[in-house]
């Protein structure tokens, strides 16, 4: 990991931007693991005693929206997204380093959109009082993680941005420099 960034707001975001990384590194773990013990559960409970988990469905469910969407915001940090560099690597570094910032600022702009109207989205939906009919949870409070991420996911693309104009290398994510993405893509 490169980072040549140093005084209190640069620490401190680093801080918090390792602690966010733990959590959703843990809701991606356990959330695959509750999804398959699930699964396996709901299909010896159909083959072995001929009735399936009443929640399994709803379950998946709210584990999918968790790991879509905490996952978007930990590829964002780590730089894993898919990207089509076709363009960005036949273009000389000075350029890479404008197309790489216009990205990331227009990406950003783009997710705390999208992160807006999925707030919207939740405030139109809670006072409804829709809930799960097997679970009994409150619609609304599945899709709680969306705008949440969504905000870090855009929050790591601005910064990457920030990066990319006050630092020399090209950073494709607060954590990832291009070279160390072109390394890693050689093995």
């Amino acid at each position: 990991m490169t980072t040549s960034s140093s005084g209190p707001v640069a620490g401190a975001y680093r801080r918090v931007i390792g602690i966010v990384n733990k959590l959703e590194g843990a809701i991606l773990i356990i959330s695959v693991l509750l999804m398959a013990g699930n699964n396996i559960a709901n299909v010896v409970g159909r083959v072995v005693f001929n009735q399936s988990l009443f929640f399994a469905e709803e379950l998946n469910s709210i584990l999918i929206i968790l790991v879509t969407f905490a996952g978007t915001s930990f590829a964002a940090r780590h730089g894993s997204h898919i990207r089509m560099t076709a363009i960005f690597d036949a273009l000389p570094r000075r350029y890479q380093k404008g197309l790489i910032v216009l990205i990331t600022f227009a990406t950003s702009a783009c997710i705390f959109t999208i992160c807006y109207f999925s707030v919207t989205y939740i405030l139109w939906v809670a006072p409804r009082g829709q809930i799960l009919p097997a679970l009994q949870i409150p619609v609304y409070l599945t899709y709680l993680w969306a705008p949440v991420s969504l905000f870090i996911t855009g929050l790591e693309y601005f910064v990457t941005g920030i990066k990319n104009l006050y630092h020399r290398p090209v950073y494709l994510s607060t954590e990832v420099t291009n070279d160390e993405y072109e390394n890693v893509a050689e093995l």
